[in-house]
């Protein structure tokens, strides 16, 4: 009797500690996407896929059910032959998480034989298939690896005149991208590793944009685009090289012939039509908060907005349900070279059904042959209950930094975490010791945060820190204030 409950206990340590864990699969026609092969990976909050065949980009990256990405169902199941014989209107737009060598502005031939950029971008490295595999990092974890095939550059440009290709006469670059990513359990957390090679055997300056395409509808009907966001830090050191904080690319030129060639016709005579479309788009809301730069989704407008993130974060708010989907950048060197000055984008595509697009620049890297270099990002999900978004960091998003009101002796905060676990307040004396912990509540990704507490009084408390404790006792600062206890 004793052996069968020691089994059966057993059993249910053993179910409960694999229900705990991060899964990683191969999955056919997944989602009912029509590829053979996508790999997934899970855990109790989190579903990243990955789709070799489309280019080894990432179509999904959901918080519990609330997706972060657009997708393009017209390329549902759909591969194609590794070539850049392609011509404007062919671009494989699957959507998801994509990428671009940097600079985009030399990657292409045209009929002159002068290097330029070609839209759709290089598209071995852009939308053909990739090499997966599932792999194991040094950490112990299992990991979602693809590669691309080599890209030579610069890559043909269709002549509409002479209905061929232009075709450079030499190869004068070969690049290889992968990614590596990994998801712990109990963590919407995504760690992912980017590397460009230089595959070739002359030396190159390259770097790689990063973008994801994000959800801008609640429903196909509706052009809500208010309701979908994005933040991004600034501070005002740092300034593009036009000396300008920020850089509007759209005019109010190009929306009134963008919306007029693509979505209606309107007429400079009515004074209706002027007063919506004669502008820049009047969706770039600017600093909500001291800053922070904040902008939402607008369908009438195909325009891009350059700006600095000076505190390794951008993010992509659905306010309908709360959501926050940020990306954790390496931080902004001054000392090394970016493409265009600026290590973040944002995007409003009126292409397909409608799209923003967060993006991310690494540095642009002097690589011998055979070298690479290493990009890391880290992607977090949180449920919030306030907006805006004031700060990320690798715990969570701030939407109310901690205060204290010494004549209640009241800490105040909300938040969004990326972890499971225990909240907790720690005082520390002005020595930096811990006085005390005290336990606030248990918190998820899942659910909003927030911090509403009275203090006992610790003459000795000068400092109170808000941190999460996960499953593993590891410790995660959230946030901090200093005290003066009345």
């Amino acid at each position: 009797m004793k052996n069968i409950l020691f089994t059966i206990f057993s059993l249910i340590i053993i179910n409960c500690c694999v229900a705990q864990q991060a899964t990683v699969s191969v999955e056919k026609n997944y989602n009912n996407w029509q590829w053979d092969s996508v790999f997934v990976a899970k855990n109790k909050y989190i579903s990243i896929a990955v789709v070799p065949k489309a280019a080894g980009r990432i179509l999904e990256y959901n918080l519990g059910d609330v997706p972060s990405l657009w997708l393009n169902p017209k390329m549902f199941g759909k591969s194609f032959t590794p070539t850049d014989l392609v011509k404007k209107n062919e671009w494989r737009n699957f959507g998801g998480y994509r990428l671009v060598p940097l600079p985009i502005e030399n990657c292409a031939i045209n009929s002159n034989g002068d290097k330029t950029q070609r839209w759709p971008p290089p598209a071995i490295i852009g939308d053909s298939p990739y090499n997966a595999e599932i792999t194991t990092n040094a950490e112990g974890y299992k990991s979602i690896k693809v590669t691309s095939g080599i890209q030579n550059l610069p890559v043909p440009t269709y002549n509409g005149k002479t209905k061929l290709f232009n075709q450079p006469a030499t190869i004068d670059e070969q690049l290889q991208y992968s990614r590596s990513l990994y998801i712990k359990p109990n963590s919407s957390l995504v760690y992912i590793n980017h590397t460009l090679k230089n595959a070739g055997d002359k030396t190159i300056k390259r770097g790689i944009m990063t973008s994801s395409q994000h959800v801008s509808r609640s429903k196909p009907e509706l052009e809500d685009g208010e309701n979908f966001l994005a933040y991004v830090p600034f501070d005002k050191k740092y300034k593009l090289p036009n000396d300008k904080q920020y850089e509007i690319m759209g005019t109010a030129d190009s929306r009134w012939r963008y919306v007029n060639r693509n979505r209606m016709p309107i007429d400079k005579n009515n004074p209706e039509d002027v007063k919506r479309f004669y502008n820049n788009g009047t969706n770039w809301t600017g600093e909500v908060a001291p800053g922070v730069f904040e902008m939402h989704y607008d369908y009438y407008l195909m325009s891009g907005f350059h700006i600095i993130s000076s505190k390794s974060w951008v993010c992509y708010v659905n306010k309908i349900n709360n959501t926050v989907f940020a990306k954790i950048l390496e931080p902004y060197n001054p000392s090394l070279e970016y493409d265009h000055g600026l290590n973040v984008s944002i995007f409003m595509s009126g292409m397909e059904t409608g799209y923003l697009e967060t993006e991310v620049k690494t540095p642009l890297y002097t690589l011998q042959p055979g070298k690479s270099f290493d990009y890391k990002e880290i992607h977090g999900a949180a449920k919030v209950s306030s907006f805006p978004v004031l700060d990320v960091n690798e715990t969570g998003v701030i939407t109310n930094k901690l205060s204290f009101d010494t004549k209640i002796n009241k800490l105040k905060g909300s938040y969004g975490v990326f972890y499971e676990g225990d909240a907790v307040v720690r005082l520390m004396d002005k020595s930096n010791s811990i006085i005390k912990d005290i336990f606030l509540q248990k918190v998820n990704p899942l659910s909003a945060f927030r911090v509403s507490y009275t203090l006992e009084k610790h003459k000795n408390a000068s400092k109170a820190i808000i941190l999460i404790k996960d499953s593993n006792s590891n410790e995660h600062n959230l946030d901090e204030v200093n005290l003066k206890i009345q």
